[in-house]
C-alpha cells in the first residue's frame, strides 16, 4: 500500500499567508487603477468645463466695442492692472473693458448690448467686490453701458464705468476652476523689418499704458490647481493659455478713424 503524505501545519500556515499577500496586493493595485481613473475623469470634466467658461470670455473679447466717433475715451478702452504672475488669487491680474454681445451675459441680451466687464479671480472668504465669496474661481464684473453713453467725455463721473458702486455690480462667476489668471497685451501692430514676431512671447508685455485705446493682442493664462494622486498635500499647476487679436485695435488708436476713413496706423 503506497502511503500519503498530509500538508504540515506550516506549509498551510505559509499558503494562507501566500494567499493573503496576494489578495492584499490585488486589493491595492485595483484601488490604484481605480483611484488614477477617477482623478482622470474629474480632471477632465473639470477642464471641459473650464475650457468652455473660457471659450465665452474669448468671444467676449473679440467683440469688443469702442465708437466710431473720431475720439478716444477711457470710458471704452482695455485696461490691465497687473498684480503678478497670476499663479494664485492674490497674484492675478486684472483687465476691464467695453463688449458688444451676449458673450458672458447670455443668451437673452440684445445682441446690440454693450456692457462694461471687469474680470479677475477672488480668492474663497475675499469680499473685495462688496459681496463675500464663497468659492475661488475667476469672476467678473457687468455693466450695461447706458449710463456710460448718456455721459459726456467733459463731465464724465468715473463711478459709472470703474464699478466703484458696488451694490450694483456684484460678481459673477465665470469658471469655478481656475484660481490664478497672468494677463500680457500686444500694444500695437508689429511693424515690418521688426524684430518681434506676432507669435514671439517676447511681443507681449505686463502693462498696457493706453488704457483709452485697445491692444492689438491679448495673451491670457488661466491656471487650474491639480491635486498630485500620490501626494494629496502638493498640487500642479496647469496653465491655460489664450491668445486673442481684438480686431477693434485700430479704430481705438488716435483719432479712431470711421469705416472707410484712412488708416492711421
Amino acid at each position: 500500500m503506497t502511503s500519503r503524505r498530509a500538508f504540515t501545519l506550516l506549509e498551510l500556515l505559509m499558503a494562507v499567508m501566500l494567499l493573503g499577500m496576494m489578495s492584499v496586493i490585488s486589493i491595492v493595485t485595483y484601488r490604484s487603477v481605480v483611484n488614477g481613473w477617477r482623478v482622470s475623469r474629474e480632471y477632465m470634466d473639470r477642464l471641459e468645463r473650464t475650457d468652455f467658461a473660457l471659450d465665452q470670455l474669448v468671444s467676449g473679447l473679440r467683440c469688443t466695442y469702442y465708437p466710431h466717433n473720431g475720439e478716444q475715451s477711457y470710458e471704452y478702452g482695455f485696461q490691465l492692472e497687473d498684480r503678478g504672475d497670476g499663479e494664485n488669487p492674490r497674484d492675478s491680474d486684472i483687465i476691464t473693458w467695453t463688449k458688444k454681445g451676449p458673450a458672458l451675459i447670455g443668451a437673452s441680451a440684445s445682441a446690440d448690448a454693450l456692457h462694461r466687464i471687469e474680470l479677475r479671480v477672488l480668492e474663497k472668504g475675499d469680499s473685495t467686490w462688496g459681496a463675500r465669496i464663497e468659492q475661488t474661481g475667476l469672476y467678473a464684473r457687468v455693466k450695461p453701458m447706458a449710463t456710460v453713453m448718456k455721459t459726456s467725455s467733459s463731465r464724465r463721473d468715473e463711478d459709472e464705468y470703474d464699478f466703484k458702486n458696488e451694490e450694483l455690480y456684484r460678481p459673477m462667476l465665470v469658471a469655478k476652476d481656475v484660481d490664478g489668471f497672468d494677463c500680457k497685451v500686444q500694444p500695437t501692430v508689429p511693424q515690418d523689418g521688426g524684430d518681434k514676431k506676432e507669435e514671439d512671447a517676447s511681443a507681449f508685455e505686463d502693462k498696457f499704458d493706453a488704457s483709452n485705446a485697445v491692444p492689438y493682442k491679448v495673451q491670457l493664462t488661466f491656471y487650474m490647481p491639480k491635486e498630485d494622486p500620490e501626494y494629496a498635500s502638493r498640487k500642479t499647476r496647469i496653465p491655460l493659455i489664450r491668445i486673442v487679436p481684438l480686431p477693434i485695435h485700430k479704430q481705438s488708436l488716435d483719432g479712431a478713424a470711421v469705416p472707410g476713413a484712412d488708416d492711421k496706423n
